[in-house]
């Protein structure tokens, strides 16, 4: 054989040889933690979002993450091989990390609170890992030493005897020295956020001028320190009338110098996601500031993975689901809240998922042989490396703390499975951009409202709206349940009823009529606003007694009656009728409260005022459930009018002692819904 030809042989073996290395190692790359790491195709659709802007935050919260790591917890790609998070979550879309800091969540044993630890050096930590990533940080400031929101600011340990100027100066002390220790490790932090959710109050505070001097205090450190970093404030329940643009009004007052208003927005509970685009466009126009969502998160099951429960399922009170409990459901209500920033245009700047990293220790099934087992691994975990919401060291910092062992309420909202397995909904960011197709689904079906008028027979929609994955909606053909559409169709008591349908689809869905009358009483849901109609009375001066709008806080629609005080207060507030028909009447209202001593003082009655100068009185005491958005309804049946009646008056005689053993900052007081019916 000539030279030649051994030298083609060669060099043919050695490219074969060549390829069939570089084919192998491309193999092997794609089995370990890379190449398409969290999909196998699509699966879910997801309509893209006009104009997103190229440095749109695309952000997840996974302050979490070390507690989780410790606790065994482990993320698996679209393969089912174990892989790094960040490389998923970035291969998602995502491209800013949120980690919340505390002062000192531990006792004086050193035993952690719990709550994903959070303090700093496990923002750090994970830091340092987000900017190798790529990623850009945003610091969370509780000012606290756990959890710090709309329900509790509680100064840290350290500073709770400090007068406001040693608070203001310690915030900037721990806000300075943080954002050192941080940069010393190299960690890009390009955001801080200045407070959590300070709708109540910040540190302890929860008068106006001195919380906005500790926001304020805070947010001059952050701008010594660097003037590149974002000052970001945050509040929560921004679909309140006029509720942000109040505290922007304040922030300006206060001459707080920030950048970006940033609120909560979570679908189940603060309503409908195309009103928060007016709300921030709103908020940007008059204040010129950048807004975004620095929380939000949907479920993609109704099931618990740890064996503790979840804060969010279909079980929960007071919780509105307009998206299913699937992944695709969960990657749409997301894509959604990144649509009603982004349609912020030119101040709409990003959204931040919170905890879709959170995952159990080890998942629990309860009807497994070993679910005992899995559980005390579990609650070792929650104690020992704080991966649940709060461990038993907390109960003496905070009084939300009641038991041992407290889990991971969030596991149902995470983009992983209970196995740590990579769900596409973590695609969410990308796809808000790209677009996905796939099979068609039912997003959800329209759940009408009726109002009926008492006595008469109405009728129950023959058909109801169902909306798509593709954008489209439909009406669709529905049957409602026999027995209960007879209860409502046949003059039922007042009140609200839940009639159950079916499509021929199979799928499910219900009709909620409110059966109403005449309320003889002006202003009985206090809607106007303010107390037209009513006569307040208070000698103390104490409880500030007004109407307040929030459709969080209300029985019924808007507005309601309301008082607070940091102390006992008593009032009374009534409306008296004049001119009824003779004829049989009820009377109610509901009640709600926090803060308060159970039982308490406060009084529901009705006065019949006879024209020969006699009165007859109806009372119920009433039992202040002392649970946000629970309500106690206190009625009087059979009040009988005749011609000899002069008036009635109704009147809520208000007594309430504040309980500082319940965790609140003070006495809350709402009363609403109220009714004088003529039932025959």
């Amino acid at each position: 054989m000539k030279n030649s030809a051994k030298d083609s042989i060669k060099k043919t073996k050695t490219a074969r040889l060549k390829s069939l290395i570089l084919l192998t190692l491309l193999c092997l790359s794609l089995c370990a933690c890379g190449g398409n790491k969290t999909k196998t195709g699509t699966n879910i659709t997801i309509l893209p979002v006009e104009n997103i802007p190229d440095n749109f935050l695309m952000g997840v919260d996974i302050t979490s993450l070390i507690a989780v790591e410790k606790s065994g917890g482990i993320f698996y790609d679209a393969r089912g091989k174990k892989c790094d998070l960040f490389e998923l979550l970035k291969d998602g879309g995502a491209n800013s990390v949120r980690l919340r800091v505390w002062n000192d969540p531990y006792d004086e044993k050193g035993a952690t609170y719990g709550g994903g630890i959070g303090d700093l050096n496990n923002a750090i930590e994970i830091g340092k890992r987000a900017t190798k990533a790529g990623m850009k940080v945003l610091i969370d400031f509780h000012y606290s030493d756990f959890w710090a929101d709309p329900n509790k600011q509680t100064a840290p340990k350290a500073w709770q005897n400090f007068s406001l100027q040693q608070k203001s100066e310690a915030i900037k002390t721990f806000t300075t020295e943080s954002l050192q220790k941080l940069k010393d490790a190299g960690v890009n932090v390009t955001m801080v956020q200045v407070g959590n959710e300070i709708n109540n109050g910040m540190c302890g505070e929860i008068y106006d001028e001195q919380v906005f001097t500790l926001v304020k205090a805070g947010a001059d450190a952050v701008r010594s320190f660097d003037k590149n970093i974002q000052i970001v404030v945050h509040y929560t329940d921004p679909l309140s009338v006029d509720y942000l643009d109040y505290k922007a009004s304040l922030l300006e007052k206060y001459q707080v110098d920030y950048d970006v208003l940033a609120t909560s927005y979570y679908p189940y509970w603060h309503g409908d996601v195309k009103k928060l685009t007016m709300v921030l466009r709103k908020v940007a126009n008059l204040y010129q500031k950048k807004v975004m969502v620095a929380e939000t998160s949907y479920p993609f099951t109704d099931l618990d993975g740890d064996g503790y429960g979840n804060v969010v399922s279909h079980q929960s009170a007071n919780q509105e689901f307009n998206y299913p409990f699937t992944v695709e459901g969960q990657a749409i209500a997301v894509r959604d809240v990144i649509e009603a920033v982004a349609k912020v245009k030119g101040a709409g700047i990003g959204v931040f998922y919170w905890e879709p990293a959170w995952i159990p220790a080890k998942k629990y099934d309860p009807s497994a042989a070993n679910a005992d087992e899995i559980l005390a691994y579990n609650r070792d975990c929650w104690e020992k490396y704080g991966s649940g919401w709060a461990s038993s060291a907390a109960t003496g910092y905070d009084k939300e703390v009641k038991s041992k062992y407290n889990g991971g309420t969030w596991d149902n909202q995470a983009f992983f499975d209970f196995d740590g397995n990579v769900l596409e909904s973590v695609n969410v960011f990308k796809y808000a951009k790209t677009g996905s197709k796939g099979s068609l689904a039912v997003v959800r079906i329209d759940e009408p409202f009726l109002e009926f008028a008492y006595g008469k027979q109405e009728k129950l929609p023959e058909t109801v709206a169902v909306t798509y994955n593709d954008g489209s909606v439909k009406d669709e053909a529905v049957v409602w349940e026999e027995k209960q559409a007879a209860k409502v169709l046949n003059k039922p008591d007042f009140g609200e009823y839940k009639v159950l349908g079916k499509l021929n689809s199979g799928e499910t869905t219900q009709c909620v009529v409110k059966v109403t009358a005449s309320n003889y009483l002006v202003n009985g849901g206090f809607e106007t606003g303010d107390t037209t109609g009513w006569t307040v009375e208070n000698p103390n001066g104490k409880g500030t007694p007004k109407v307040d709008k929030n459709n969080q806080n209300a029985k019924e629609g808007l507005a309601y009656f309301t008082g607070w005080q940091e102390d006992n207060f008593d009032f009374v507030i009534w409306q008296k009728i004049e001119n009824l028909s003779p004829g049989n009447y009820k009377c109610f209202a509901s009640f709600e409260g926090t803060g308060i001593k159970v039982p308490g003082g406060t009084q529901f009655i009705v006065s019949i005022n006879k024209k020969d100068g006699t009165s007859q009185n109806f009372t119920v005491d009433v039992a202040i459930p002392n649970t946000w958005k629970k309500f106690f309804r206190a009625e009087i049946n059979d009040i009988i009018i005749d011609e000899n009646v002069e008036n009635v008056v109704v009147k809520a005689d208000v007594k309430v002692d504040f309980d500082p053993a319940t965790g609140a900052n003070g006495a809350w007081f709402v009363m609403d819904d109220v009714n004088f019916l003529m039932t025959n």
